[in-house]
């Protein structure tokens, strides 16, 4: 996942000794704060997180986190086939849920569940999703985060399945609607622009050093969230140390930016919503 250390185009001061670099005989690395750093060869550091500092903030507070496993990737067609819930106050709970006759799981998912093993050991979608919601509405109503790894995905199919079996929304279950969420992924584009090697989860828990046994399973991709919201929080003082309302306000902010960024950069159209997209419940068809 570390950036390759490439030769210097061009003449500049080493970021540690201060010395100019000839160009070609030194290396640049991604910098800490955006754009490249020049190093003599025997200066390159290796491409890693901030150590995390000991400043208090909300990645101290109690935190839960959710993940679910879906039929396939339209948050208003597919249907949740599991979900997990973690957390730091041991609030732990897995549903394995039935979707009912109709749906299948498209190949392209790899949560390993079978739609025979759903339909045989699941519970009713109502039961699963309204206790889902309600744990989920609870935290929300403390005013605590709730961590979301891609809120827009997760949170949308949440409140589709809700809207599609009559339940309450989410957003009606804490005073503030959905607030206050962390969306790791979109804290971690935020405080390292540029690093390479891709954002998956699974990636990013790699470069933060954090355990990540099962991708894919809802209880692993929740812990490994939970886990990457705190060490972010720790890693960077400027993002740990804003309040919960700030904090969401601000992702509301860096979701704009880094939309507007990628359109800018290949032309195609990013959903600049944030901490949700377009809730609907449509009939189920197969995937194209």
């Amino acid at each position: 996942m570390n950036a390759t250390p490439r030769p210097n185009r061009y003449a500049d001061p080493c970021v540690v000794c201060g010395e100019t670099v000839p160009a070609g005989q030194g290396v640049v690395l991604p910098g800490q704060h955006g754009g490249w750093d020049v190093f003599h060869t025997g200066h390159a550091r290796e491409p890693a997180p901030p150590p995390r500092g000991r400043h208090t903030g909300w990645h101290r507070r109690r935190l839960m986190s959710v993940d679910i496993a879906t039929t396939g990737n339209r948050t208003g067609v597919d249907r949740i086939l599991a979900a997990a819930v973690r957390s730091t106050d041991e609030r732990d709970a897995d549903w394995l849920i039935d979707p009912g006759p109709g749906p299948s799981v498209d190949p392209r998912k790899t949560h390993g569940i079978t739609m025979d093993r759903a339909r045989a050991d699941g519970l009713l979608p109502q039961q699963a999703l309204d206790e889902l919601a309600t744990l989920l509405g609870e935290q929300l109503t403390a005013k605590e985060l709730v961590v979301v790894w891609h809120a827009p995905y997760v949170l949308t199919f949440i409140e589709s399945e809700l809207l599609r079996h009559g339940l309450p929304p989410l957003s009606a279950r804490g005073p503030a609607g959905l607030f206050p969420i962390c969306d790791p992924l979109l804290l971690d584009r935020h405080v390292d622009r540029f690093r390479s090697g891709g954002r998956a989860l699974e990636k990013v828990a790699q470069w933060y050093g954090v355990p990540h046994d099962s991708p894919g399973d809802p209880g692993s991709d929740a812990a490994a969230a939970l886990a990457l919201a705190q060490v972010i929080g720790a890693c960077y003082a400027s993002v740990g140390r804003l309040s919960r309302p700030a904090l969401h306000a601000e992702q509301t902010l860096w979701r704009e930016q880094q939309a507007s960024e990628a359109e800018a950069y290949d032309s195609r159209k990013r959903d600049h919503r944030w901490p949700l997209a377009t809730v609907e419940a449509l009939e189920w068809e197969p995937p194209a």
